[in-house]
């Protein structure tokens, strides 16, 4: 009790140094009028006797020092002591405090923003117990190639091996819901995770409301149960709390509710709710059809790599157990981190980050020559501080400590920055898009972004600061003295800094702003990739149809037969087909395949993008044909079906041959009996994956003979407002099936922007950052040259006076401006240049060798930067010789 009694007298203490230090200021006072008295009566003058004085007293500063020492608690009150000096020394000077703290929000906040979204999309996307212990386990065949598990091979990964807690499998179905929940009395497309009952044990996690299934509910005919996602249970029912027992229809079965899951669970992110996974005997023994995903916990204490050790052991004793369908597979074991959203979220934040990190460099340099500046203002006040006794030491902590407090200023407007652009980024984000990326919904400014936030304040204070206040205390303190309140130039070390920085500012710049501008002419070649088939006209929608009403090949053919039919007799409908993959777009299928007569060698693939298109394809998109037909209404479920493949198909498979006449096997790997496929033609190539730099070799099958279980729509209309044919279209199909819903509704340009989206947010926030960096450097060039001007004002005077014209001085400052320009510039060629070849690796689209890009940016940044040193110019040119001489 006596030592917090104690501590918190010291800790009020600090709200009494005002007090003391007037007490202070006023004993000192006395005791140095008293010595001053005495040196005068001794014979010397006044200000030798004030100067002695003051030197005996170790001057004011040192004194006050070892006063408040001699108090308790030294560094607190020495720091509030600081904070309060730094604060007078900031609020006299408002211009050079307000544009640092500006300088420093707009920098800090930039970062702090990507930092908070990087931190929920891809460091902590989901919020799981012990995440870096929950991994995700597939089968491999050659070692690179996963694939998804047998169901059988997941029993026996279970029941044999130790280095998992727990193992949990799941799989995923598209449904229909239907009844009143679905809006409307429409049919409403659901995603559905089907899961075994310890999936949520594996992810420590528990209903919010209700409870999740248990394992007697995992087996067929006591499976009719569902658990709702958060934003499911929102948007269709409310957040009503009484949803619990209600019962919703998905396939035309009915499914009781019997949770809800909280908003923190986001795995996997597309799922709507969740269905217990009933598998029947025959699945269970299926070592072939490998269509399950695992998840698994590992051991504390056991690696990924033991894991998978572990595993791949288990699969040999598989292997030679039964040769037929595990002969060459093994088992790939990784974080579940790794997959959540896959390599090209990371790559774009990850770019993102580097970019925003360069403009608070940026921010950083432009803060250092205003310290520069500064520094040299405030030289008098220091060589008189120096002269009465105060340490170098001090005197740096005191610079050091008012960096610091404009850093946190910063930071703390930073916040704001930070807060409205995570605003503008979560509404922008297309609704369709946000669902597969988990965390997304988590982005906020949390205490990491606030941590994140705090660690950019100290370092970008000490950064910016530390260089120009150890150039502000290396004063020659007799000439500062002599020079009286009049700053003295800057030394030749000085000047060299801060062109150094003003290089830096520019480099950067060039960098940031040709970076942008090849990822936005990259990003807008792509968004027009498929102009050829006029995506502004033609209107997209999907179809899933219900597993229970569409159990076979032709009630699935009568469908979109008769689906098709109807939406081609709407006014304002040119044309309609279906497909499965749309060109340029974000999704494709690849399939295995064998070649009739030709033996499938060991541990070798054939593959292909596998397409279910229907006959009028071709022509709607004007693919064209090279040889043989394309299909035709004689293609029909009673005749032997048929294939178009691609030419890079042809070329690969049967080089030097025609593939027409020839027989192929789609689904090699299934352990279904797969008809065999007659090509009939090969047709030109098309890219189904924007990401793709190769085009992928395809296989086009008739949608009439060989009908998919889910199709894309593509409507083409005749006027110029695709979406006015939405009523109709949806009209049309309700008749025929009301049960069928339509999902993702949208034009093909909508269809092609949001599957670039995360390229699109790339390019908006490097240009974003590229705008910044340059007003900066602009700002930083503008300074440099006036600061140049104002330090040479009785040299630029003298120089006039002796003959020079304001047009020489007009010249001199802009050929300064020149060489810092084309030296920045010319470095950040050089850097940008280094970034576009590494950026054209990983990125598609971007090109590295545009030279329209290069030389426009680099024409730009020279003009701007040689127009904001023509107002320094002029007033060089303008000074009038005897007021320059005169000040002095």
């Amino acid at each position: 009790m006596n030592f917090l009694s104690t501590l918190l007298k010291r800790f009020a203490s600090l709200f009494r140094v005002k007090k003391l230090d007037a007490d202070l200021d006023e004993e000192l006072s006395a005791h140095i009028d008293l010595a001053t008295e005495e040196h005068v009566k001794s014979g010397m003058s006044q200000q030798a006797a004030r100067t002695a004085a003051l030197r005996e007293f170790g001057g004011v500063t040192q004194t006050k020092e070892s006063y408040r020492l001699q108090r308790g608690l030294p560094f607190f009150e020495v720091l509030w002591g600081d904070l309060r000096y730094a604060l007078r020394q900031l609020w006299k000077s408002p211009g050079f405090t307000l544009t640092t703290v500006l300088s420093l929000a707009i920098g800090i906040g930039v970062n702090t923003a990507v930092f908070s979204m990087m931190d929920a999309v891809v460091l902590r996307p989901l919020a799981v117990p012990d995440l870096s212990r929950v991994v995700t386990v597939a089968e491999e065949q050659g070692r690179g190639d996963y694939r998804q598990v047998a169901l059988a091979n997941y029993e026996s990964w279970k029941q044999q091996s130790r280095s998992f807690e727990d193992l949990a499998v799941r799989s995923s179905a598209s449904l229909s819901m239907t009844g009143s929940t679905a809006g409307a009395g429409e049919a409403a497309h659901v995603e559905a995770a089907l899961t075994s009952a310890n999936f949520f044990h594996v992810l420590r996690t528990d209903a919010l409301l209700g409870r999740v299934y248990a394992d007697s509910e995992s087996q067929l005919g006591r499976d009719g149960v569902v658990v709702l996602n958060y934003g499911f249970w929102q948007k269709h029912f409310g957040a009503d709390p009484a949803v619990l027992g209600r019962s919703i229809n998905l396939d035309d079965r009915a499914y009781t509710v019997i949770g809800v899951m909280p908003k923190t669970m986001q795995y996997p992110s597309t799922s709507d709710l969740f269905l217990p996974l009933a598998p029947n005997p025959q699945q269970l023994d299926n070592r072939v059809s490998r269509d399950y995903l695992v998840v698994g916990r590992l051991r504390s204490g056991t690696t990924v790599d033991e894991a998978q050790e572990e595993l791949r052991t288990i699969s040999a004793r598989l292997a030679k157990a039964y040769p037929a369908s595990n002969m060459g597979w093994s088992a790939h074991v990784e974080p579940l981190i790794d997959g959540i959203n896959g390599d090209m979220t990371n790559l774009y934040y990850r770019l993102i980050m580097t970019a925003t990190g360069f403009v608070l460099l940026v921010v950083c340099a432009n803060v250092a020559n205003l310290q520069f500046v500064r520094g040299l203002q405030r030289r008098p006040e220091i060589a008189v501080r120096v002269a009465l006794g105060a340490g170098r030491g001090r005197l740096l902590r005191h610079l050091l400590t008012e960096n610091l407090v404009l850093g946190l200023m910063g930071a703390a407007g930073g916040l704001g920055v930070a807060a409205l652009g995570i605003h503008l980024c979560l509404i922008a984000m297309p609704e369709r898009i946000a669902r597969y990326m988990a965390g997304w919904s988590n982005i906020s400014l949390n205490g990491r972004a606030l941590g994140f936030s705090l660690f950019l304040a100290i370092a970008a204070g000490l950064t910016s600061g530390l260089l120009p206040a150890l150039k502000a205390l290396s004063v020659n303190l007799v000439d500062q003295l002599k020079a009286g309140s009049r700053t003295a130039s800057g030394s030749r070390q000085t000047h060299r800094l801060r062109d150094i920085f003003a290089v830096t500012q520019i480099a950067l710049s060039v960098l940031l702003v040709i970076g942008a501008a090849l990822m936005c002419k990259g990003m807008w070649s792509l968004l027009h990739l498929a102009d050829a088939y006029q995506p502004t006209q033609v209107l997209t929608f999907t179809v899933a149809l219900p597993v229970s009403r569409y159990s076979t090949d032709e009630k699935m053919a009568a469908w979109y037969g008769a689906s098709l039919a109807r939406v081609r007799a709407l006014p304002g409908v040119t044309n309609a087909e279906i497909t499965t993959a749309l060109p340029d777009g974000h999704d494709q299928w690849m399939d295995d395949f064998r070649i009739e007569n030709r033996p499938l060698m060991p541990g070798k693939f054939q593959s292909a993008v596998r397409l279910a298109v229907s006959s009028g394809y071709f022509d709607t998109l004007h693919i064209a044909r090279f040889s043989g037909r394309t299909f035709n209404a004689a293609d029909t479920m009673q005749t032997q079906p048929v294939a178009v493949v691609s030419k890079t198909f042809a070329d690969h498979y049967f080089p030097g041959e025609n593939p027409v006449g020839q027989r192929i096997q789609m689904g090699a790997a299934s352990d279904k009996e797969n008809r065999w496929i007659r090509i009939v033609g090969v047709v030109d190539n098309v890219n189904y994956l924007w990401i793709e730099r190769g085009v992928e070799p395809d296989v086009y099958l008739n949608a009439a003979q060989m009908p998919p279980l889910g199709a894309t729509y593509m409507v083409t209309a005749s006027g110029s407002n695709p979406l006015a044919l939405v009523p109709g279209v949806r009209r049309t199909l309700a008749q025929l099936d009301s049960a069928v819903p339509l999902d993702e509704i949208q034009t093909y340009q909508q269809y092609l922007t949001e599957a670039l989206t995360g390229i699109i947010y790339v390019a908006a926030t490097l240009s974003v950052n590229a705008f910044i960096g340059l007003l900066l450097a602009a700002m930083g060039i503008f300074g440099v040259m006036a600061n140049m001007v104002a330090e040479r004002t009785r040299e630029i005077g003298v120089r006039i006076a002796l003959g020079a014209s304001p047009r020489d001085m007009l010249r001199m400052i802009l050929r300064r401006a020149a060489l810092l320009t084309g030296v920045g510039v010319t470095a950040g060629i050089v850097l940008a240049g280094a970034l576009a070849r590494l950026s054209a690796n990983l990125i598609f689209g971007v090109r590295p060798d545009d030279p329209v890009v290069f030389i426009s940016i680099s024409t730009a940044i020279i003009v701007i930067t040689l127009l904001v040193s023509w107002g320094p110019a002029r007033r060089a040119a303008s000074i009038d010789p005897m007021r320059a001489l005169r000040s002095e």
